[in-house]
């Protein structure tokens, strides 16, 4: 079930402003910053809007592939999970701000998702409307376990989407360093995180098509303050402190809120692009951080999809879409599509 969750009472949004903001006055103030804008060609995109909001066109584009309602209809927990593991992944998480898992997604599904981004890429849009399709929704079978033991049961899914597709040229490359600091004080008294990234895997990233690099927190001066203070900077750190995160395709990585970390620059001599998809998880039982939430499993129908892929495209795409008369078309369609979303959260969508 999608929930939208609005803060009411000013002593819990006191800690916390971002609550209290819609996404366009979100997305305005990260446009401030040139971190975390992924351009779009809305040349390309225009001309395809039409056809975005045909179900039976994304149908035919992946015709092994579905589009239900109930993408999670056969959740099952496919993970299995060893206490030891889990006691290890919990304690990197509050020692260092981060951890990956082993390959979870099986090879036949990574390579489905591959050969889907890449055919919507080739039909010109961007690989977030990729999302359309169950199967991005269905791996967290094999991720459940995982984020139960580190969030809890009822851990909510934070869709701010975003779909990674960094070419193997020598101008590829993932977001510039950063924090992800997109809400303040998610970090619990034990030290635990109650926000969680969620980075999964879709090809290999390695030092040549751009890989994660990230500072442990246990190395990071300006940690602390950043848990308070979005916009504190890392800029006194030593450069050895710095991880490289080779990753294989159907890796969970996560991390927290604050940790400093970049997707390195790509290169011609890669031998394969580099795909991957973030979003963000919630601990269930703290009060909500953002205004749309999923839970897991619950149903999502194709406008609501369209509505989350709208969601990430205004959110992380925002200097594309600056008013103009050629981002006309683009802002509509994007606006009306987060508008259903909206009415799909006010008249409840059943699990």
């Amino acid at each position: 079930m999608i929930v939208q969750f609005k803060c009411v009472l000013a002593d819990h949004c006191k800690d916390n402003q971002t609550r209290n903001q819609t996404i366009e006055q979100r997305v305005k103030i990260m446009a401030e910053d040139t971190i975390l804008r992924k351009s779009i060609s809305l040349e390309d995109l225009t001309p395809l809007l039409t056809q975005a909001q045909d179900i039976n066109y994304w149908r035919s584009l992946n015709p092994n592939l579905t589009i239900s309602d109930n993408p999670f209809a056969d959740f099952q927990d496919s993970s299995d999970i060893s206490k030891k593991r889990l006691n290890d992944y919990t304690l990197q998480l509050r020692e260092e701000g981060y951890f990956q898992t082993n390959q979870l997604i099986p090879s036949a599904t990574i390579q489905e998702m591959n050969e889907c981004i890449n055919q919507v890429r080739k039909a010109g849009f961007p690989p977030i409307f990729a999302l359309v399709y169950d199967v991005f929704y269905q791996v967290f079978d094999y991720f459940n376990p995982i984020l139960e033991g580190v969030l809890g049961s009822g851990y909510k899914l934070i869709p701010n989407f975003w779909v990674y597709y960094i070419d193997t040229v020598d101008t590829g490359k993932g977001f510039e360093p950063h924090r992800d600091a997109e809400y303040t004080n998610t970090i619990d008294a034990n030290g635990m995180p109650t926000v969680l990234t969620i980075w999964i895997t879709i090809t290999d990233a390695n030092p040549l098509n751009s890989c994660m690099y990230i500072l442990p927190l246990n190395r990071d001066p300006q940690y602390a303050e950043a848990i308070t203070d979005l916009s504190t900077p890392a800029n006194q750190f030593a450069l050895e402190d710095v991880r490289a995160l080779p990753t294989k395709a159907g890796v969970l990585s996560c991390w927290n809120q604050y940790v400093f970390h970049w997707g390195s620059r790509s290169s011609k001599r890669a031998e394969e692009p580099r795909i991957s998809y973030a979003a963000y998880c919630q601990k269930g039982e703290s009060l909500p951080i953002d205004d749309v939430m999923i839970n897991i499993p619950s149903s999502i129908d194709f406008k609501t999809r369209l509505g989350l892929i709208a969601r990430g495209l205004y959110r992380y795409s925002y200097a594309s879409f600056e008013e103009s008369k050629e981002a006309e078309p683009v802002l509509h369609f994007l606006k009306q599509q987060m508008a259903n979303l909206e009415k799909g959260v006010a008249i409840g969508i059943k699990q």
